[in-house]
């Protein structure tokens, strides 16, 4: 028998992820049952089960990588560049953080996981906000901290609103974003 090499068990890991993804989203965790991720994935049950042992673990996977698609690389040197990519991930991507939230809020141990995740997205936008108000020649007041905890409250609540079908308004939200991280620190005037 040949020997199966790990570049073909990361594609059937991937593959998996996948489908669970695409049927988390469309359904919900709570709707979901392996066998609807088996179908979706077209591997066997046993090839499932071999990757991921329950749909706890699945559950588990897909979040993480959910909440690490729009921060997980570099590929962002801007909050220009951040909107895009949770407005690139579409109605889907939102549907399904939406499931993660509504789960994390019920599930200790996601709730873990997500606020592990939500710190180095402070870290990664709060560069993003220096990097945007160094660039501007602002001074690092407010905070850079406390707008980037701001910065991914208002993604969130634009991620929930592309949940629910409300793509409208992107631009003008992108606008609102760099007017806050432009804001002079209150007492400063322009001249």
């Amino acid at each position: 028998m040949p020997k199966v090499t790990q570049a073909h068990r990361d594609a059937r890991k991937q593959q998996i992820l996948e489908a669970a993804r695409a049927v988390f989203a469309e359904r919900g965790f709570a709707q979901t049952s392996t066998s609807d991720i088996v179908a979706r994935s077209g591997l066997s049950t046993g090839a499932v089960y071999s990757y991921y042992p329950s749909k706890h673990d699945l559950v588990l996977a897909v979040c993480d990588t959910a909440m690490e698609s729009v921060f997980g690389d570099d590929a962002h040197q801007d909050l220009s560049g951040l909107l895009e990519k949770v407005r690139a991930g579409g109605p889907e991507h939102a549907r399904l953080m939406a499931q993660v939230w509504g789960e994390a809020a019920v599930s200790p141990e996601l709730a873990g996981r997500v606020r592990d995740q939500l710190a180095a997205q402070r870290a990664k936008v709060t560069d993003l906000v220096c990097g945007e108000r160094a660039h501007r020649g602002l001074p690092d007041d407010p905070d850079p901290a406390g707008l980037a905890n701001a910065l991914l409250a208002l993604l969130t609540g634009h991620s929930l609103r592309l949940a629910v079908g409300d793509a409208s308004g992107a631009e003008a939200f992108l606008r609102a974003i760099r007017a806050i991280v432009e804001a002079p620190a209150p007492g400063e005037s322009d001249g």
